[in-house]
């Protein structure tokens, strides 16, 4: 295997030519935990939508799930680059408790912050935890798909590699 950084290349005289570096590998892993995150935050955001105030119908909500689907790819990928100052890989039961409390932290920070500038509200159908008065479904959410999102992306790196 190559030194600095390198995965595979052809060698020649102990030299190593058309090398891969690393950073593709990591530059895939992104995007792959990207298309996870979008996919299954975009089913979620639909599906609690009716939870929120004039979000009755897919019309009504979708482009809002759309954009809230957004911002919830961007917090992933903000949350990849603190853990990868702290580690190398998120693979350790340990990494997916510290996703989750994160996610519960950036959630209601989120969810506190709307409720208090008016950008959305509740409607009667949304349960609500107390002392914190914001709603379950979106902290669930976070703390739910943000390590589920990590978990899937390393399961599909994991396929990837056992097949390569």
């Amino acid at each position: 295997m190559p030194a600095n950084g390198w995965v595979s290349g052809i060698k020649i005289r102990n030299q190593y030519f058309l090398a891969i570096p690393k950073r593709n590998m990591k530059t895939k892993y992104i995007a792959t935990l990207a298309i996870i995150a979008f996919l299954v935050h975009i089913i979620w955001e639909n599906a609690q939508a009716s939870l929120y105030v004039g979000y009755e119908s897919f019309s009504q909500h979708f482009p809002m799930c759309l954009i809230g689907t957004v911002g919830d790819v961007a917090i992933t990928l903000l949350v990849l680059a603190f853990m990868r100052l702290l580690k190398e890989d998120v693979t350790q039961a340990t990494d997916f408790l510290a996703l989750a409390m994160m996610g519960f932290v950036i959630a209601v920070a989120i969810e506190q912050h709307a409720l208090l500038t008016g950008r959305w509200g509740y409607a009667p159908a949304m349960p609500i935890i107390p002392i914190l008065e914001v709603g379950l479904t979106p902290i669930m959410q976070m703390m739910l798909l943000l390590p589920l999102s990590f978990y899937l992306a390393n399961l599909a790196k994991s396929a990837k590699s056992a097949f390569t």
